[in-house]
């Protein structure tokens, strides 16, 4: 459930039998994840590195919420992301068992998943982690296992290419107009096209970067004064001496 965790945390888990698996604590994502909103993608990028998804969700009866619908959001979520994540190994979590009612949800969610497990917890009375602990060490090592047992990829045959960075071709000042210019010069447009010029940040920062690059001395050689107008690429900008 959304806004209880807001940092993924990480940490070590390890059983009275001596088995040992990182797990990490990940914020809750919300609907429209898959697709950017807060920050979503961010996170299903760690559950994109899991082995097994633990998925909690809440049986606290005073939410107003609808734990079957919250269940299904998020697996939503996981299945619009670039990698359909609901193929992973699962374990359905219902939490916060020690609240008076929780049970009656429970049942009303079991009800509406049908024939899926569902391991009920609590972190006030640690009711049932100990069980689920185990399950998750189990189901690790299964993963591990079938990975393992995967057939080893074919090898391609390698084949070396040697990069020659290419020439600096400079740039060209042209007067177009009595008060208009135009700068060319492959370093310079690449430059225009990957800054952000939405925002005045990107262009305070092209400015800086323009002037490094002597394309201001170059301009009042050639006349350019304050007003004019100047064009790199797709972009024009008035000249300020």
């Amino acid at each position: 459930y959304e806004f209880t965790t807001l940092t993924p945390n990480l940490g070590m888990v390890v059983l009275p039998d001596g088995r040992d698996f990182s797990m990490a604590d990940l914020p809750g994502l919300i609907e429209g994840a898959s697709k950017g909103v807060g920050l979503g993608i961010q996170f299903l990028r760690h559950v994109e590195r899991t082995k097994v998804i633990l998925h909690l969700v809440s049986m606290n009866p005073n939410n107003g919420r609808d734990a079957y619908e919250d269940y299904e959001t998020i697996r939503k979520e996981l299945a619009g992301y670039t990698k359909d994540l609901t193929t992973k190994k699962e374990l359905i979590v219902a939490t916060q068992m020690d609240i008076p009612g929780s049970e009656e949800k429970l049942a009303e969610f079991k009800k509406k998943l049908g024939d899926k497990t569902v391991y009920p917890i609590s972190s006030v009375t640690h009711k049932g982690v100990s069980e689920l602990m185990g399950k998750t060490a189990d189901l690790v090592e299964e993963v591990a296992r079938q990975e393992a047992e995967k057939p080893a990829e074919i090898k391609v045959a390698e084949k070396e290419y040697i990069y020659k960075k290419p020439e600096d071709e400079g740039f060209k000042v042209e007067r177009t107009g009595e008060h208009s210019f135009i700068v060319t010069g492959n370093k310079l447009e690449r430059l225009v096209q990957r800054t952000n010029l939405d925002h005045t940040d990107g262009i305070m920062l092209l400015a800086r970067k323009l002037k490094r690059l002597g394309v201001d001395e170059a301009l009042r050689e050639n006349g350019a004064v304050n007003g004019d107008d100047i064009t790199i690429a797709d972009f024009t900008f008035e000249f300020v001496d």
